[in-house]
């Protein structure tokens, strides 16, 4: 029997991949059995069955599916790839990751270019992907790493000093938390200047003349020149060094010290409260500096640990629409937000407005359709009433613009029959759904001159008839009851009065004094010279 007959028929094969095929948003089942089969497939090396290989990258390639958001195992799946000499297949796998993490994980970034400073030799192609890192991750918290890695192969790529100059100096403007160790270096490159030429090395010659009084063309005395250009620029040094040091420290004092989960955590980990209102604060932060590489950089650093947590994509989503104007990306986030977070709510009540915005009705009734089969057709079910009067809402505002061209005045009829079998559907369960009192209210915002009686029918006499007693037995019902009727347009007040009085007061009296407080307040609000009328009434019965 051949290595990989051996794996697949063996008992424990069968059992982890059974569990993970049955839970695959399991995640200790993926790593249980991607663990066996690396341990089996041992030593991994070019002489790998192809048959194992693909085994082993097909469970890669399922777990990464299902957790697009661990970093550790695209560096894990690229450096198996490495093993067995696959360098195309690593730079896959690489690029696979960054664009999860909207190509803008650090960790995945140092991982990735450590193997391309090896495999490599093309110096304007590596410095390439360095220019990309830095303008996606340059300005990390923690990304001193990645400028010394930067700063190590220019120095060994380059025949001169100029980009290692260019790039040392952008770095230490940036605030990071290793940022003593850059400028230890500037004040190196300084002490090491022997001419006053050099000195444009270390800035543009229009900028030292300008900023420090430093003119490199000085005709007299160079060495005494010289001498106080470098004290100069010391003095300057130190005074952008004691900025960002103040930056830095009031990063790290109010946010990055607080934070302490830096990675993915699984659907079922609870992450701590303070985490999540350390980071909401960061985010905060962040946006109010208005530099929107950060910005983008620590909203995706926040979903990396956060990703099931609805208020990160949130607060994403209202920054691309409000501060960047940009719907489309804003449609994105949630999109992805729905796929992730564990909530949805909010997120699927921001998307179906962004929908809207945009004009994307053929999108926004797709997810409507997929909301509703979610339910398995019965949305009525779900206990979130925030969710259903949403589907609602929208599935009326796009039936209507599929009827309506812009030569068209709406439709008398107040909703899809369908739309009405769903609300009717939702009041028949009576108590053991939240929000039945809220539908009823809501349902009152229709109303139009031409719609009251179908609602009347429909709806309140439908639950009469019905004898839905949990509605019945409650003043509210019939409180909204009479307000339909009063603010009924066709009426006059007197009919009004006379209806409300001897048609739904008639009928109300049955159910006892209990329903008394809310008709004598509805009473008071708009027919005050009938309630004596109502107390007798409630009187005789």
């Amino acid at each position: 029997m051949d290595k990989y007959s051996s794996i697949v028929n063996d008992a424990n094969f069968s059992t982890l991949s059974l569990k993970a095929a049955s839970h695959p948003k399991a995640l200790v089942h993926w790593e249980n059995l991607l663990n066996y089969l690396i341990t089996k497939a041992s030593p991994l090396n070019k002489t790998l069955e192809p048959s194992i290989y693909n085994l082993i990258k097909s469970t890669y390639d399922s777990m990464l599916y299902n957790f697009p958001y661990l970093e550790n195992y695209y560096i894990d799946y690229a450096l198996f790839e490495y093993k067995l000499g696959n360098i195309s297949r690593v730079h896959k796998v690489y690029q696979q990751g960054l664009r999860s993490f909207n190509e803008r994980s650090l960790h995945l970034w140092i991982s990735y270019l450590k193997i391309c400073n090896e495999v490599i030799s093309n110096h304007k192609q590596l410095f390439k992907l360095y220019q990309k890192a830095e303008s996606l991750i340059g300005l990390h918290f923690m990304s001193g790493e990645f400028w010394e890695m930067y700063l190590n192969q220019i120095r060994d790529r380059c025949l001169t000093n100029e980009r290692y100059f260019t790039v040392l100096r952008k770095v230490i403007e940036i605030p990071l938390h290793s940022f003593s160790k850059f400028y230890a270096l500037w004040l190196h490159c300084i002490d090491d200047i022997t001419d006053l030429i050099q000195l444009t090395r270390i800035a543009p010659k229009e900028e030292l003349l300008k900023r420090l009084k430093i003119d490199t063309s000085f005709q007299g005395r160079k060495g005494p020149y010289l001498a106080d250009a470098k004290k100069l620029l010391r003095k300057s040094t130190k005074e952008l060094y004691m900025t960002v040091q103040h930056q830095v420290l009031e990063i790290y004092s109010l946010f990055e010290s607080k934070l302490h989960i830096n990675y993915y955590c699984s659907a079922e980990t609870l992450i701590p409260a303070e985490e999540i209102a350390t980071w909401d604060s960061y985010l905060t932060y962040t946006i109010n500096l208005r530099i929107d590489a950060l910005i983008e950089l620590n909203f995706q650093r926040a979903l990396t640990c956060l990703v099931h947590y609805d208020s990160v994509w949130i607060k994403y989503a209202h920054w691309l629409i409000e501060y960047k104007e940009d719907l489309s990306s804003a449609k994105n986030v949630l999109l992805r937000a729905l796929s992730l977070s564990h909530k949805k709510t909010a997120i699927v009540r921001l998307l179906y407005s962004v929908l809207c915005k945009l004009k994307d009705y053929e999108l926004l009734d797709f997810i409507l359709e997929k909301e509703e089969n979610f339910y398995a057709t019965d949305v009525e079910l779900t206990d979130d009433f925030e969710i259903f009067w949403d589907f609602i809402q929208f599935r009326i505002f796009c039936a209507n613009s599929r009827l309506q061209t812009r030569f068209e005045t709406q439709s008398d009829q107040l909703m899809p029959p369908k739309v009405f079998d769903i609300i009717l559907r939702r009041l028949s369960h009576g108590e053991s759904r939240k929000g039945q009192e809220l539908l009823l209210s809501s349902l009152l915002q229709f109303q139009s001159k031409t719609n009251t009686a179908i609602l009347e029918t429909k709806i309140f006499k439908h639950i009469i008839e019905a004898d839905w007693t949990f509605y019945l037995r409650d003043g509210c019902f019939w409180y909204l009851y009479c307000k339909l009727i009063f603010f009924e347009p066709t009426r006059t007040y007197l009919e009004k009065r006379r209806y409300i009085v001897g048609e739904i007061w008639e009928k109300a009296k049955k159910y006892g004094t209990a329903v008394l407080p809310k008709l004598r307040h509805f009473c008071q609000s708009y027919i005050p010279e009938d309630l004596d009328l109502l107390e007798d009434l409630f009187e005789s019965s």
